[in-house]
């Protein structure tokens, strides 16, 4: 649908595509609570490794070593990846590493799932706060932020994008 809008001073202003607005608003709020979520749950995984550890383990797929080095890791991994969706900077790159990690975690809920693993998901740092014992509500609730995800990357053009402000600023600054 193509909007026509007149300017106050009788001129047409330039037409604009309504499809592109509500997509550059869908995809920034894909983009904030995609973001927002690995922030959110990397945080408990940061102040407790240890339990993160133990969670990874319960999944029976990696070494008890390498359990260590993930629950290391990976918390700092999600928390930079998703300020840097809510941020906007590097949008594109930081969802292919958040659509690329909510692959491996469905996998891994589909696994254990599958092989009748009596677990919890692990997904936010506490049992309390992970949502329970893994089962099918995970896989889609899993699956259905993979696609969010992923609609960030296909459809992310940078909007409301720290980068983009600046870049509009100091490429256009304002005259006195």
């Amino acid at each position: 649908m193509i909007a026509r809008i007149k300017h106050r001073r009788g001129g047409p202003l330039p037409r604009v595509q309504s499809e592109d607005i509500s997509v550059k608003y869908t995809i920034l709020a894909a983009r904030l609570f995609i973001g927002g979520l690995f922030v959110y749950a990397s945080v408990y995984k940061i102040m407790d490794p240890a339990e993160f550890a133990g969670a990874i383990r319960n999944y029976l797929i990696l070494p008890a070593a390498w359990s260590n080095v993930v629950a290391l890791t990976l918390p700092w991994v999600e928390l930079v990846a998703g300020a840097f969706l809510v941020l906007g900077i590097q949008s594109r790159p930081a969802a292919v590493l958040t659509t690329g990690m909510l692959t491996v975690f469905l996998a891994a809920v589909v696994y254990a799932y599958a092989t009748g693993l009596d677990i919890d998901c692990g997904c936010f740092g506490s049992p309390e706060s992970s949502g329970g014992r893994v089962g099918v509500a995970h896989i889609v609730r899993d699956l259905a932020l993979v696609l969010v995800s992923f609609a960030v990357v296909l459809w992310d053009r940078g909007d409301f994008a720290l980068e983009t402000i600046f870049h509009s600023k100091v490429a256009s600054p304002s005259s006195p």
